[in-house]
């Protein structure tokens, strides 16, 4: 029998404090927006684990044509607004998806799996009931994981460039973030399950690269802190990234 991976709970009504955070979204992305389609909420507030004024608003918004200049420059001002008025949050990450490409076959393991297995609807037609279960696969875990040489390349760039420890301290927990998940879809494919948090990307991917603790355990100091000079962050992005991408390029000539 197929073991078809997890989703998300779409009837438990999310955390109350995110509740007005929420209903502003929807409305101001409709007012913004002519092109909408649907709107979708992923990250820890999909999950029910938001942590006040440290989880993200991450969004998915599917619309039927491309955003105009205007509507660009709209959104930028939406959430400012919304990061400034919502203190629960601390950032605000929409990533924007055109409808053809939602359903089209190309990107069925991307965004058919994300929108079936990693979102929650909050408004619009439901796409995620366009599409079956997924099961565990390496064609997921590598769509995921194939921008991660240049995210490395790019991050590293940005911290050496930056004079702001804001800047810093965001691009090093943006980077933590995102090397635990690439460590994640290193070993997705040979489980049945799903990471949905950090602790659980750590979790799955250190049952099979035990050696790696102490790679992870640095992620996580450049996620939550303290902060490190820039010389250490940079070291891990060169040295633990260019594992990660040297395994995952092992694991595609084997399976790909």
């Amino acid at each position: 029998m197929a073991k078809y991976l997890p989703r998300l709970d779409h009837q438990t009504s999310f955390q109350l404090d995110y509740m007005p955070l929420l209903v502003a979204t929807v409305t101001d992305v409709q007012s913004q927006v002519t092109s909408l389609h649907s709107i979708y909420i992923n990250g820890s507030i999909a999950y029910r684990q938001a942590i006040d004024s440290v989880s993200d608003l991450n969004l998915t918004v599917v619309i039927t044509a491309p955003l105009t200049v205007e509507e660009q420059h709209q959104v930028v001002i939406l959430c400012q607004d919304l990061q400034h008025h919502y203190p629960v949050i601390s950032n605000v990450d929409i990533t924007w998806l055109l409808l053809d490409d939602v359903l089209s076959v190309a990107y069925i393991f991307k965004w058919g799996f994300w929108l079936r297995h990693c979102s929650v609807c909050l408004y619009g037609t439901n796409l995620s009931e366009q599409f079956g279960n997924f099961e565990p696969c390496w064609e997921i875990a590598k769509v995921f994981n194939d921008d991660i040489a240049a995210f490395l390349v790019c991050t590293q760039q940005q911290i050496k460039r930056t004079k702001s420890t804001i800047e810093y301290q965001n691009y090093c927990r943006r980077a933590g973030k995102k090397m635990l998940r690439s460590c994640f879809m290193l070993v997705a494919y040979r489980i049945d399950d799903w990471a949905y948090t950090d602790q659980q990307c750590a979790d799955f991917f250190l049952a099979f690269y035990p050696d790696k603790a102490t790679e992870i355990e640095r992620l996580f100091v450049l996620i939550n802190g303290p902060q490190v000079p820039k010389k250490a962050s940079l070291f891990m992005l060169s040295q633990f990234g260019g594992w990660i991408v040297n395994e995952f390029n092992n694991i595609e000539r084997k399976i790909g």
